[in-house]
């Protein structure tokens, strides 16, 4: 009995594992699939239409660059090595964005939230930027603060909508700039839940293994009181 316990445990706790999963596919625009192509200064300028970027489809007909850290420009990622500028190279009034479609319950909220950028090693870098994120029918924009830190800094945004289908696009789109030459985007995340009680991150892999550890020596423990 106690082993079936045991094994119940089990099946419940990587259930809700995989039910705190983020929906997103590399939400921190890294370079896993090798596609980077870096210029003089770290970026890959990406044309709408692009799909280099693993998991994500650049929009809004203009480019969107795709930065790594180490650039001249005094910013890095705020998780991982890579992020986005949504100005791109031009500095127009006109800027890009990227989309992902994945998998949702039609009824079901969901909670998207991600780092909007500015600052840098130039003046030109400011803020406030805008930045547009749309799903389900739901859009909202998004500000971050003013000034010209440097290093860059990053502010943590939440959108939450409801899906209406069994798939949702997410569009994350630049809308402004006070300095003109950047918006940055980064660490995006989709999770089930709502803002007040939102989804926890997925455990890493070394998790995992204190997740079974435990469960296995509680199971060896109701063993030895079984069978002692």
């Amino acid at each position: 009995m106690r082993r079936t316990v045991t094994y119940l445990l089990l099946v419940f706790a990587l259930a809700a594992v995989q039910a705190r999963a983020d929906l997103i596919t590399n939400g921190s625009f890294e370079n896993t699939g090798g596609t980077f192509v870096s210029d003089a200064n770290h970026v890959d300028l990406l044309a709408s239409g692009s799909t280099a970027i693993p998991g994500w489809t650049t929009i809004n007909g203009v480019p969107t660059a795709w930065l790594q850290n180490g650039n001249p420009y005094g910013i890095s990622a705020s998780n991982g090595s890579f992020f986005l500028d949504l100005t791109g190279y031009a500095d127009s009034g006109t800027y890009g964005g990227v989309m992902q479609t994945f998998a949702t319950t039609a009824g079901t909220k969901y909670v998207v939230t991600f780092d909007l950028g500015y600052g840098g090693a130039s003046g030109f870098f400011g803020g406030p930027v805008k930045l547009t994120a749309s799903a389900a029918g739901t859009s909202a924009t998004f500000t971050s603060g003013s000034g010209t830190p440097n290093p860059a800094v990053w502010n943590s945004e939440t959108f939450t909508f409801t899906a209406t289908s069994a798939t949702t696009t997410l569009d994350l789109v630049g809308l402004s700039t006070a300095g003109g030459e950047y918006i940055g985007l980064d660490n995006v995340d989709v999770e089930e839940g709502s803002v007040s009680t939102p989804a926890g991150p997925v455990p890493e892999p070394g998790t995992y293994v204190l997740l079974l550890t435990g469960i296995g020596l509680f199971g060896c423990a109701a063993g030895r009181r079984v069978f002692s």
